[in-house]
């Protein structure tokens, strides 16, 4: 972000203007001169503290969108947990039969909000933000409809 090239052409279109309109004010070129220099100056200073305050907020609400990022995504592993290194049958001991009768259950028994947000999340493999944007929700709602859907198959098939 470069303050001088904005305030240097700030400067340039109106310097003229500024310093005729001083100098009718004022009487005296000199003077004129200095109010209109001082005026760029503060302009420059003010812009520098803004964006110095811009960028930090920038910095800590990027931050902070991070973390809480990253808490969401531990509640739902907590909640499914899934090993990278045993085959999805291994893992959670299901059969075809009861893979149909998941997909099915699926289906029929999760509203469609949640059913949509299951099926991008686990069939197409989709991350949270990708699914809120392409379902126009937020990270938050598709975290309490994945919580919704995994409660309702562990209380079916899992009692």
């Amino acid at each position: 972000m470069n303050v001088k090239p904005d305030i240097k052409g700030l400067y340039e279109q109106h310097r003229t203007a500024m310093l005729r309109l001083a100098l009718r004010l004022l009487g005296d070129e000199e003077e004129s001169r200095d109010v209109v220099s001082d005026v760029f100056a503060r302009l420059a200073e003010e812009q520098r503290a803004q964006s110095h305050a811009y960028l930090f907020t920038a910095v800590r609400n990027r931050c902070l969108n991070l973390l809480r990022h990253k808490r969401l995504s531990e509640r739902v592993h907590r909640l499914l947990p899934i090993g990278e290194d045993v085959s999805e049958e291994q893992q959670t001991g299901e059969t075809e039969d009861e893979t149909d009768a998941m997909l099915q259950f699926i289906a029929t028994e999760l509203t469609p909000q949640t059913r949509e947000v299951v099926q991008l999340r686990f069939r197409d493999r989709k991350s949270y933000r990708e699914i809120a944007e392409q379902l126009g929700i937020s990270e938050a709602a598709v975290y309490k409809h994945l919580a919704q859907g995994i409660r309702k198959l562990k209380a079916r098939f899992n009692p």
